[in-house]
């Protein structure tokens, strides 16, 4: 496989593991439109701080947990103004420090730093996505070609789906040639898990599109004739050039007053003939002249339950969702088309004012979000900007009932007065008159990047509290994330863990020593004890025999 190279790459392949741990302090919680200082656990987070650092300050909480990362990073284009800062420690990158990233002319490295910049903060991203789970990343010509080779190596090729297009509309002032469109990288963490779970999406040929604006335009033209209809497109499909995709739909043959395209395969997909009970009324609705699509009432029901069919109030025959409007079987087209306009419109509605330059689009990316999440993700999104991701996940829980949760990091100071204002007036309601728009309702819990656990002398930070270091120490040792609290009889139990009890003894103004006194500290029986302390006298043998494995505080505690 074709690798990437760059100034710098050896320095930045293990980066993420080299860079400090910080906690975070919340700051506020927003509910009812209200803000407090007490901690709402909403599970919905907006961040404020360095990506890179505040991406491993959740990795004890999320580490494979997220189902849907979405980013939008600086497109590196020359004319943008961002800033390589992170804290690498080599001389070849130590002098970019602190360097804002220009123009090409002027900054000849500026593809170095950005590839510098990005692969630490994906590695994370990696390592936070469940193994179900499936990242989408916009980027344009600038910097594609390397994102590609970078994600291949970090992800896998194998893991690659898809390179979807994103046309917006023509640039006019384009020098050579108006660039119409930019791109969205789709990656999943494991293709196979997505297979086995049976997740609500797949990519089929394009061609759909073609037979929903014939439907469209026919059913406009003729009516209620469903005959004349089905001789139309029965003719259209006749004269379609072998080479179009919507071919590859020919079983959309015949009309049927459901709205549904159906196949002269009566018995594969049009046979059922069965009357069904309108859930809505209770009335008997017969079978339409050529049956149900669904041979047998058992599938229809299951469709039903999964959201596909719709049913009136007025015993109308019920409706199946359109395939691009449809929850449970959402197809991605690598090409698309969204005018990049809207997503402007859509801000200075909320702010009244322009406030952004170059957001995205909400509804673009709720599609996306829409077709791999499940009604109770975790979506993040780690270049929030202007929130664009939290105000999707938002619209898609008050359409569907969800409880998708939002994690929100910026590094600019906007992250409060933009970021979170988005997500407030959203959850609230915004716009006026015939632009208007509704609360989705919902909270957030805001916060900093706070202190760094350890000291720069190699010793615990103790102003970050003992609980952030237990939660610390827990996941070095387990990968898990410590959701035990803290009990005042053995209060320096952490929890058991594959038959292995955790103790932190710890006291922030004495020496704790482990010996035959103290061993009552152990609270519950266990096969092995890991003991953190500041010193121990237990004999060797004796620990050996009992399956107690000293560490010392702080030197034995891990960095990751």
């Amino acid at each position: 496989m074709p690798t990437l190279n760059w100034i710098g790459k050896n320095k930045v392949v293990n980066h993420h593991q080299d860079v400090i741990f910080k906690v975070l302090e919340h700051k506020y919680n927003y509910k009812f439109g209200i803000e407090n200082s007490e901690l709402n656990n909403s599970g919905n987070k907006i961040i404020h701080g360095d990506n890179l650092e505040a991406l491993k300050s959740i990795l004890p909480e999320y580490e494979g947990k997220i189902k849907c990362i979405y980013i939008d990073p600086p497109y590196n284009t020359g004319n943008e103004k961002w800033v390589y800062n992170d804290n690498v420690n080599h001389p070849k990158i130590k002098k970019w420090l602190g360097d804002v990233v220009g123009k090409q002319g002027e900054d000849l490295t500026r593809h170095d730093k950005w590839l510098c910049m990005m692969y630490p903060r994906i590695k994370i991203l990696h390592k936070l996505l469940r193994q179900d789970g499936a990242i989408f990343i916009s980027i344009d010509d600038n910097e594609q070609a390397s994102l590609k080779l970078m994600m291949d190596e970090i992800f896998g090729g194998n893991n690659f789906i898809a390179n979807i297009i994103w046309r917006g509309g023509k640039r006019n002032a384009a020098k050579y040639i108006s660039t119409s469109h930019e791109y969205m990288l789709f990656y999943v963490k494991k293709k196979a898990k997505i297979a086995e779970n049976n997740i609500n999406w797949k990519i089929i040929k394009s061609g759909i599109d073609d037979i929903y604006k014939k439907e469209k335009m026919l059913r406009k033209t003729f009516k209620d004739d469903y005959e004349k209809m089905t001789l139309e497109l029965k003719k259209w499909y006749k004269e379609l050039p072998q080479s179009n995709s919507a071919k590859d739909h020919k079983h959309y043959k015949y009309f049927d007053k459901t709205g549904i395209f159906c196949s002269d395969n009566i018995s594969r997909v049009c046979g059922g003939k069965y009357s069904i009970k309108n859930p809505i009324t209770g009335n008997i609705i017969k079978p339409p002249s050529r049956g149900w699509v669904w041979g047998n009432e058992d599938d229809f029901w299951k469709a039903y339950a999964k959201k596909i069919i719709i049913f009136s109030e007025n015993d109308k025959l019920p409706i199946l969702k359109r395939y691009l409007h449809n929850n449970e079987l959402q197809i991605l087209d690598t090409v698309f088309y969204k005018d990049r306009r809207a997503a402007t419109k859509t801000l200075k509605n909320i702010f009244d004012k322009n406030i952004f330059e170059f957001p995205k689009d909400v509804s673009v990316i709720s599609f996306f979000l829409q077709a791999i999440s499940t009604p109770n993700s975790i979506i993040l999104d780690s270049f929030a900007g202007s929130g664009t991701t939290a105000h999707a996940v938002l619209n898609l829980n008050k359409e569907d009932g969800g409880n998708r949760k939002f994690i929100m990091i910026e590094m600019e100071d906007y992250a409060e007065t933009i970021t979170a204002e988005r997500v407030k007036r959203v959850i609230n309601g915004y716009g006026t008159g015939k632009k208007a728009v509704a609360g989705t309702g919902g909270s957030f819990d805001y916060y900093e990047l706070g202190k760094p656990i350890f000291k720069k002398d190699k010793n615990l930070n103790e102003e970050i509290g003992e609980q952030k270091i237990r939660e610390y120490i827990y996941y070095t040792e387990t990968k898990q994330h410590l959701t035990r609290s803290q009990d005042k009889k053995y209060k320096y139990l952490l929890d058991i863990f594959n038959n292995t009890g955790y103790y932190f003894y710890y006291e922030p103004k004495r020496l704790t020593n482990l010996d035959t006194d103290t061993l009552n500290i152990v609270a519950q029986k266990s096969e092995q004890y890991i003991i953190y302390a500041d010193i121990c006298k237990l004999d060797k043998s004796y620990m050996l025999e009992k399956n107690i494995i000293f560490k010392k505080i702080p030197r034995d505690i891990k960095r990751f």
